[in-house]
């Protein structure tokens, strides 16, 4: 997923609309601020639904997931370009300085060998993280691999930050429905259609379209 003015544009936006529309309810998937505060208003049930998010113990206690999860995500490493290193375990990041976003979670197991093991600074966004990359202050940064090249086209450092070729994780993302949004009663529905929508290609189709948008981006 990506932002496009004020709105959040990808995968998870699309499906949620076409779900909800079939409800006869409007989505509107609008851009809120940093990821930190998407997720404390989904807790206080100022936002209904967030369109895609990894799934922790904490954040099942505020929001309600489908059975499914619409993707598997890979979890890049983002590195200074001409700064690639070897990456086969999560031992090789040890020793080096990184960074990711607040609020951030991939997954509880590397969340828990993170905090064991790792010197991560969390920071209020991708991009910032990219410029301490840039100015050879960070190692590498850990952010969600697609959104993160987005992130670096958007801020016209192609040229300054790399990817290493194998991803920290490959994690379900869901859309998760806040406990105190009144749509939660609708979360049934969206489970059964989820479910149709991975079966006969649907999200297959939208993960291709987004994918080409993306190729075109970088081009």
């Amino acid at each position: 997923m990506y932002r496009q003015g004020d709105k959040i544009i990808g995968v998870g936006p699309d499906l949620t609309t076409m779900i909800f529309n079939e409800l006869g309810i409007t989505v509107d998937s609008k851009y809120v601020g940093s990821w930190n505060r998407v997720q404390r208003k989904a807790e206080a049930g100022e936002i209904d639904l967030i369109v895609g998010i990894y799934k922790t113990d904490v954040r099942k206690k505020y929001l309600s997931y489908p059975d499914e999860p619409y993707v598997e995500e890979p979890v890049g490493i983002f590195v200074q370009r001409g700064n690639l290193f070897k990456f086969d375990s999560w031992k090789d990041l040890i020793g080096k300085k990184g960074g990711t976003v607040m609020g951030e979670s991939f997954g509880q197991d590397f969340d828990a060998f993170a905090s064991k093991n790792l010197r991560l600074q969390h920071l209020s966004s991708i991009t910032q993280s990219f410029k301490m990359i840039e100015r050879s202050r960070l190692d590498y940064s850990i952010y969600a691999l697609y959104p993160g090249l987005i992130k670096v086209m958007e801020a016209g450092m192609d040229n300054k930050i790399d990817q290493l070729s194998n991803p920290v994780a490959k994690l379900p993302a869901y859309q998760a429905i806040s406990k105190k949004s009144k749509f939660v009663v609708h979360l049934p529905y969206f489970n059964k259609r989820l479910i149709a929508l991975k079966a006969d290609g649907t999200i297959a189709a939208l993960i291709d379209k987004h994918m080409l948008l993306l190729g075109r981006k970088r081009r």
